[in-house]
């Protein structure tokens, strides 16, 4: 696989259903995957706030 800062995941062959499946390379891969899926979910439902967001101050 090429070397790339944005080569982290890839979508492998599909099966017989077609579904593809997610290969991420190492664990630091899988952690940017985890706060992509975090901010597309916070940017899908903007009426959520963020725990940060939620705290009283102190």
């Amino acid at each position: 696989m090429p070397s790339s800062k944005y080569t982290h995941m890839r979508i492998e062959d599909k099966d017989e259903k077609g579904e593809g499946y997610l290969v991420i390379e190492s664990k630091e891969d899988l952690e940017e995957f985890r706060k992509m899926l975090i901010e597309a979910y916070y940017e899908l439902n903007p009426d959520r706030k963020r725990p940060c967001e939620t705290r009283s101050p102190k």
